[in-house]
This record gives C-alpha cells, sequence and structure tokens, in this order.
C-alpha cells in the first residue's frame, strides 16, 4: 500500500523538507489554516501507472498540483520511496512539466 508509504514519509520529515514536500504536491510551502483538512481540492494519493515491462522503481512520483493530486509508482520498498522522493523534492522545486 502506498498510502501508508507516502504517510511515513510525510512523518519523517523535517520543518524544511515539509515545505519542500508542500511545495512539490501543491505549489505552496504552506498549508491552509486548518491544515491538511483544508486543503481544497482534498490532497490525494493515487497510484502512478507504469508502462507494460517497465519496473515502478525508475520512475518518480509526478504532481498535478492545481488538484492536490499526488501519483507515485508501485515502489518495491519504503527506501526505494524515499529515495525517489526526496529527488523529486529536491530536483523538481521551480519546475513544471505535463506528467502522464
Amino acid at each position: 500500500p502506498q498510502y501508508i508509504y507516502v504517510l511515513q514519509y510525510m512523518g519523517q520529515l523535517n520543518k524544511q523538507s515539509q515545505k519542500l514536500f508542500l511545495q512539490y504536491v501543491t505549489g505552496s510551502p504552506k498549508l491552509p489554516y486548518g491544515g491538511f483538512a483544508k486543503l481544497n481540492p482534498p490532497l490525494t494519493i493515487a497510484k502512478r501507472l507504469t508502462p507494460e515491462g517497465q519496473h515502478p522503481d525508475s520512475y518518480l512520483p509526478s504532481v498535478m498540483t492545481c488538484q492536490n493530486y499526488l501519483k507515485t509508482p508501485e515502489y518495491s520498498s519504503f527506501e526505494i520511496l524515499c529515495q525517489r522522493f526526496d529527488y523529486a523534492l529536491k530536483e523538481g522545486q521551480n519546475s513544471f512539466t505535463l506528467s502522464q
């Protein structure tokens, strides 16, 4: 269950990384007053499908910031998820691309 890994990942982030995560997923480094419960639209975590024959571990998570929609591949372990998310949060700041 990837969403459990994502929640575990979010729980271990320091303040700076929390801001990077929020910026990556929502486009803003801050939550609205009231926290995640007040995000509009609400944060959605979905499985990112990978092309047939490709391994999910080789893909990064992707987002639709205007919808607060996080798509994560079905990584083989929590450690791989952490590596891919750490990379995406650091390298994906201030960039915009169309996602699959």
